[in-house]
């Protein structure tokens, strides 16, 4: 008889890594397979988000570890070939309790969260395997894996899940064998990446993050955490790709462009990245759905690629988790791609046009982009896009306000006799944040209660849920919405806020729009 499993996930990269922490803190049986033996010890991802660190929070043994040799990238500058900006990203401020964006070593970052998962004994993983069969029946669906490079057939297994989470990848073997097509958006540039530990500090102009616009061969620079440093150079169309990996590509490019040796770097890594712009038709086919980089691929111009993986591991994680519990009804699962495929569009497209500006190599056409840039001549950039659909509050037209589908803010909180992180109090679910005890039914406590909602009273001292707003995030965010209480979700997103009097109606919407099952529907 197979073995049975609530999710199998193929992919043990940041998407897979999220998802099998977020289930697998939930208690539900979760089955890990990855092609690769070992955790790879070298960078790709650098750029974080503060919305990032706080899902690491969540599904890591320890953020402050993860982030021990972190800095704080206040901007992305787009320059013209002197490294004279002429656009600059403003990534400054605090988001979700961390800077808003920071330069990591990814592997510290996917240690602690792997650490977590190994912790969890309901969760198995399964290094040096690779999936090469998948059959989808009504209730389950088959998979079948052999070790790395096998041919042997005895070497096969055969394991059954309820859902299956393909994060594995551009070449996805699970996207493919669910028939799911990318829709390819004819973009596709070649850049070789040499990360650099570096042995003595740096020039200061070294401690940005900066796109420098040369026609001759755009590149770039900036801190890899603060231990290493990442160059990145652009391939001309005949140059021989295998070429790039010769070392003194690298030493070459670094002494006449920067002036740097042997002396104050040694080589960390060098690879030749391809970027395209790609996105899947769909991400779900019956109990099969697809994550992180085999859902969507982006040039690396928004600093998101990575961040976008993350988001897709919590997003599926917590709705999964409601499904399998027996809380939420399978409707909920056609939230995910309704709410993560605008959302990294947005980024992609966004992305892609920055890809676009940087990569001109003809020199008429670089002066011209330069004078426009100078001159204000073209759009702003986007703004970084909000959640728009899914499980979201509506307004009575329908609409979505603002503050919905927004980021929510986390503070420090005392609550007993703890201090720390408001999510590390709370937990690290739904969060109903209130100023007063709520006015609830029973019905809609026990609604709260089956979606593991917890609740903060921030000014009734003795209201049992009471907490106290240690630097007056929490009561800044609801007097900046003109509210007396929201709430968010597990992934961070605000559902919606409300007046006291409307906290009731709200609790009963989220009830609707997480399809919960009957006997936890309001009456």
């Amino acid at each position: 008889m197979p073995d049975i499993y609530d999710v199998a996930i193929v992919g043990y990269g940041p998407a897979g890594e999220v998802a099998a922490a977020t289930l697998g803190a939930a208690g539900h049986r979760v089955v890990v397979f990855e092609r690769q033996h070992k955790l790879y010890p070298l960078p790709r991802m650098v750029t974080f988000d503060g919305e990032a660190c706080r899902t690491v929070q969540a599904t890591g043994s320890s953020i402050d570890k993860a982030l021990s040799t972190a800095v704080t990238l206040t901007a992305c500058h787009f320059g013209d070939a002197a490294a004279e900006p002429l656009l600059s990203l403003d990534w400054s401020g605090q988001q979700c309790g961390f800077p808003a964006h920071s330069s990591i070593f990814q592997p510290d970052v996917e240690a602690v969260v792997r650490e977590k998962v190994d912790a969890l004994p309901n969760v198995e993983v399964h290094r040096g395997t690779e999936a090469f069969g998948l059959t989808q029946y009504d209730d389950h669906v088959e998979l079948t894996v052999r070790p790395k490079h096998s041919t042997d057939p005895a070497d096969e297994r055969t394991i059954q899940a309820r859902y299956v989470i393909g994060a594995d990848g551009t070449a996805s073997f699970v996207r493919q064998a669910a028939g799911i097509t990318m829709r390819d958006y004819g973009l596709h540039e070649r850049w070789l990446n040499f990360d650099m530990n570096k042995l003595t500090d740096l020039p200061d102009r070294f401690n940005r993050l900066i796109m420098i616009m040369d026609p001759k061969r755009p590149h770039m620079y900036m801190p890899l955490g603060a231990l290493r440093q990442r160059f990145e150079i652009r391939l001309h169309e005949d140059e021989d790709e295998e070429r790039m990996y010769d070392p003194q590509v690298a030493w070459d490019f670094l002494r006449d462009e920067h002036g740097l040796g042997e002396q104050e770097m040694s080589i960390c890594r060098q690879v030749v990245y391809h970027f395209y712009t790609r996105v899947a038709e769909r991400w779900r086919t019956g109990r099969v759905f697809i994550a992180g980089d085999a859902a969507h691929t982006m040039t690396p111009y928004m600093g998101q690629g990575g961040c976008s993986a993350i988001r897709d591991g919590r997003n599926i994680g917590w709705k999964l988790s409601l499904v399998l519990s027996g809380a939420a009804g399978e409707d909920l699962l056609d939230a995910y791609q309704a709410e993560r495929e605008p959302h990294v569009s947005a980024i992609v497209f966004a992305s892609d046009g920055l890809s676009r500006l940087v990569n001109i190599v003809d020199p008429d056409e670089a002066e011209q982009r330069n004078h426009a840039m100078r001159n204000n001549l073209n759009p702003p950039p986007p703004p970084f896009p909000k959640l728009e659909h899914g499980v979201l509050h509506r307004e009575a037209d329908g609409s979505v306000a603002a503050v919905t589908g927004s980021l929510s803010p986390q503070g420090r909180l005392r609550k007993g006799g703890a201090e720390g992180r408001g999510d590390d109090l709370l937990g690290h679910g739904f969060q109903l944040i209130t100023r007063h005890t709520p006015r609830l039914t029973q019905t809609q406590r026990g609604t709260l209660e089956a979606i593991g909602c917890s609740v903060a009273v921030l000014e009734d001292e003795a209201d049992p849920d009471a907490v106290t707003d240690l630097d007056g995030v929490y009561t800044r965010f609801l007097k900046d919405h003109d509210a007396d209480a929201y709430i968010t979700r597990p992934d961070w997103y605000v559902f919606g806020t409300a007046a006291a009097d409307g906290l009731p109606a709200l609790v009963d919407e989220l009830a609707a729009r997480l399809h919960l099952t009957d006997e936890r529907q309001p009456a």
